[in-house]
């Protein structure tokens, strides 16, 4: 997909320097990737905070399996 991207020209000029061989375009691409998995693993790692926090506020675990957890297997 083609698209066009407004940039600050201090901001491409500081991308500028880490360019080495790959075109503006790859590294765009490399950026906007790397940013999308950091997203990723942020919103993953919130929506597991809040499940965990759920879960101790109003435990779903069936109180007779509390011992079992307690102690393991």
């Amino acid at each position: 997909m083609r698209t066009t991207v407004s940039l600050s020209d201090d901001l491409f000029r500081s991308a500028k320097p880490f360019l080495g061989k790959r075109s503006f375009s790859h590294f765009i691409r490399e950026a906007i990737r790397r940013y999308v998995i950091q997203l990723e693993r942020e919103r993953l790692a919130k929506e597991m905070e809040e499940g965990y926090r759920f879960e101790a506020e109003s435990p779903s675990l069936d109180p007779i399996w509390s011992t079992v957890e307690g102690d393991g297997l």
